[in-house]
């Protein structure tokens, strides 16, 4: 993994809101160049923060991302779990490394001699990176999986809460339904939503939905009765009595044989003897006393008693056909219960008329036996138990809905609950199901072990390495390599390191013999701990191409051949690391490090396959008003393409003459602009009075028509008024008298220029337009 970008850095020192708006990613080799001030040591910590994987101490309400190719971000919150190899030199490195006046921390390098030794490091350390390295690709598919899982949580609440919403709108819970209730449920349920039971059907899920709706319904008042099969067993004992009883009578053949002339002869014999007559009514001849005898003879008295008989019977199984029972209508149940209740009338209706039926069939053979009661060979069929059953099976069915109707009466709140429970329960598990829900938790925590279990193998490893490693490291080693590349930056070889095994560090000695007790240049102190920053990159046996570089202005008290020197020093060790980030506020160290890095993007295009730039330049800008805040920004061409810082400061300040309107703080970097661009064309010019501006300016006005001194005075009250302004007692209208006075005096200070030397002045603006 690389650093892509810092794509915020707020309240970290001198950065206080930077964002990256704009700002190119980075490549493997970068470049920042940024005026003393303007905050590259300040981020040069913030890479020292990342190699220490600790928060700022300084800067304890920092935060900042430094996203990553091929990895999480970087933030204040998770730096403690930074898996980057950074190498920072900056103060902090020196201050933390060398004591100036007392000893040196030793460099452990790895003996080369010790063959056997070494195999067997090379080997571990094979085995490491490529343990690490399916560790760290586990451990990120694991947290994609449990990304995924968590993803599923916030999706699948999302779809309960839609679904459950319908149910009740009045109910907060599902109202409010998120990740973590969903979660929550899935725990209270684990067997549940891990069971393979078939999920509620359609009509299932009507149902409920139904049934958990928050409107409730008065009790319902139902008489639930019944059939005794023993009611229809002793009448059909009693019917099959009168149907095999007979009567003892002299019997006319015709009335026996013609049940209907019976009736209608019985009936007229009734007739005559209440009407006292013997004269038929039909044809008006007389019936003869012998004819009345026999009429008699038939009906007997006991004919007629069980004439009376059969007549109360018929009269009893009338009473006997099922009525339609008042039932409630069935607005009056809840939904749920509905189709329940329909079903149970239906088979009611049904049942009573299948029981009529055999009702009525015993009444038709009741009345044939009423038509001829001399007739012993009738019979009837009992009433089908099925018959019964189904009658009271129906009824039982009612009654069953009407309770569970009242039930949920009764218990309103209890019961909608536990049909939005069953709901929610069916819901989840089809979220579950459909997710793979459990099978990947259980993924995440197998793979979990086994990454774990793979972690404390290379934790073992390392100790192993590390023991191995001590055994091979060597301090008179590392002090050999570098007093030899220290001799050759220096040109000379007076500053030698020596270990002391009781300080357990280097000593500094001068002429390999005098502790040198803190008495050194600062260009030989600049020079010893950047020598001793790259000897230590190797420490421990570090392959280069494995570490980020970071270098912070490694050039501070040198000069310009020990600037070459530290360039090539930089270059010669550096030039395959991971990557490369230098910081420096030293032109022609920045020009340096500046070819070497626009030769790699040359290079780079001009091979048959051309690739993409990895070499990329930044500039560190602080604003000049307070509080001051700096942001990391593109640098600009004249600082790309130009060979030196005043080319840089021409161009920027002559952007500025173009503009017909400043900003504030555009107006405060005119002035810092104008002041180093004058001091810089005057003391070409006037090289004797080099350490006087006011002198230099003098100078400059000598021959001048144009810019008079009335001009220049106004030139020099502004860059001395408002250049540097952090350190400048400035009156309350000053910031409003600047941006009024600013775009002016730029315009002035080109019209003297050009005075002073047209020749230089058209040629500079050939440079800095390409006109």
């Amino acid at each position: 993994m690389i650093i892509k970008n810092i794509s915020k850095l707020s309240e970290f020192g001198i950065f206080r809101s930077h964002n990256n708006s704009g700002v190119q990613d980075f490549g493997k080799y970068n470049l920042f160049y940024g005026w003393n001030g303007s905050g590259k040591t300040t981020l040069s910590s913030l890479f020292r923060c990342i190699e220490n994987r600790t928060p700022s101490e300084k800067f304890p309400s920092a935060e900042f991302t430094v996203n990553l190719e091929g990895g999480a971000a970087i933030t204040q919150a998770n730096i403690g779990e930074a898996d980057l190899n950074v190498y920072t030199f900056n103060r902090d490195f020196i201050d933390e490394n060398i004591s100036w006046s007392s000893v040196v921390k030793s460099i452990l390098l790895v003996d080369k001699e010790k063959i056997a030794e070494r195999g067997k490091l090379e080997d571990l350390k094979k085995q490491q990176k490529t343990d690490t390295e399916a560790r760290e690709k586990e451990a990120q598919e694991i947290q994609e999986l449990e990304r995924a899982i968590a993803k599923f949580g916030t999706d699948s609440a999302r779809h309960m809460k839609t679904s459950l919403q319908s149910i009740d709108t009045t109910d907060r819970y599902y109202l409010n339904y998120d990740k973590r209730k969903f979660k929550q449920f899935i725990s209270n349920n684990l067997e549940a939503t891990k069971s393979t039971a078939p999920l509620l059907d359609d009509q299932k899920i009507v149902e409920l939905t139904n049934a958990a709706k928050p409107d409730q319904k008065s009790a319902i008042t139902f008489d639930l009765k019944t059939i005794n099969n023993e009611t229809f067993t002793k009448a059909k004992t009693r019917l099959d009595d009168l149907l095999k009883t007979g009567v003892i009578s002299k019997t006319i053949q015709r009335l026996v044989d013609h049940g209907d002339i019976k009736s209608w002869v019985e009936t007229g014999l009734d007739l005559h003897k209440r009407h006292e007559t013997n004269q038929c009514e039909f044809c008006g001849n007389e019936i003869n006393e012998e004819r009345i005898n026999q009429l008699e003879a038939h009906f007997n008295d006991d004919y007629k008693a069980f004439q009376d008989r059969l007549v109360k019977a018929d009269q009893w199984l009338s009473g006997q056909y099922i009525q339609q029972p008042q039932l409630p209508p069935d607005s009056d149940f809840y939904d749920e219960f509905k189709k329940e209740y329909s079903e149970g009338c239906t088979a009611l209706e049904k049942s009573i008329t299948t029981l009529n039926g055999e009702i009525t069939t015993w009444h038709n053979v009741l009345k044939e036996k009423t038509g001829n009661p001399l007739g012993t060979r009738l019979t009837v069929e009992p009433i089908t138990e099925s018959s019964i059953k189904a009658f009271n099976d129906a009824m039982t069915a009612i009654g069953e809905a009407v309770g569970k109707h009242n039930h949920k009466s009764e218990n309103f709140k209890e019961e909608t609950n536990k049909a939005k429970k069953k709901l929610e329960l069916h819901y989840a598990t089809t979220e579950v199901r459909s997710f793979g829900y459990h099978e990947k938790q259980q993924q995440v925590v197998d793979r979990t072990i086994k990454n774990n279990k793979l972690k404390t193998t290379i934790d073992k490893r390392i100790m192993e390495i590390r023991t191995l490693e001590d055994s091979l490291s060597n301090e008179g080693l590392g002090a050999e390599q570098f007093n030899e590349s220290l001799h050759k930056f220096l040109g000379r070889s007076e500053l030698t390191l020596r270990f002391n095994p009781i300080k357990k560090g280097y000593e500094i000695l001068r002429n390999d013999s005098d502790p040198v007790d803190g008495k050194l240049s600062e260009g030989e102190k600049t020079a010893i701990a950047f020598v001793y920053f790259i000897t230590k990159l190797k420490e421990n046996d570090n392959k280069i191409v494995d570490i980020i570089v970071v270098v912070d202005d490694p050039v501070s008290s040198f000069d310009s051949n020990h600037l070459f020197h530290a360039y090539s020093f930089l270059r010669s060790n550096c030039k395959s690391a991971k990557q490369i980030f230098v910081l420096t506020h030293n032109f022609t160290y920045f020009k340096l490090i500046r070819d070497w890095f626009y030769g790699i993007n040359k290079n780079r295009r001009s091979k048959q396959s051309p690739k993409d730039p990895n070499a990329f330049f930044f500039t560190i800008e602080a604003s000049t008003g307070l509080p001051r805040d700096s942001i990391i920004t593109n640098a600009d061409d004249s600082l790309i393409n130009y060979n030196s810082e005043y080319h840089y400061i021409f161009s920027k300040l002559h952007k500025f003459k173009d503009n017909p309107t400043l900003s504030r703080d555009e107006a405060f970097l005119t002035a810092n602009l104008a002041r180093k661009l004058l001091e810089s064309f005057f003391s070409f010019k006037y090289p004797k009075h080099r350490t006087d501006i006011a002198q230099l300016m003098a100078c400059g006005l000598k021959g001048c028509k144009i810019t008079d001194e009335s001009t220049k005075e106004k030139i020099y009250r502004f860059i001395n008024k408002y250049s540097h302004s952090i350190v400048i007692d400035v009156n309350e209208d000053s910031s409003e008298n600047l941006v009024g006075e600013s775009h002016n005096v730029i315009g002035d200070i080109f019209t003297w220029l050009q005075e002073v030397d047209e020749v230089h002045y058209n040629e500079m603006l050939e440079v800095v337009t390409g006109k």
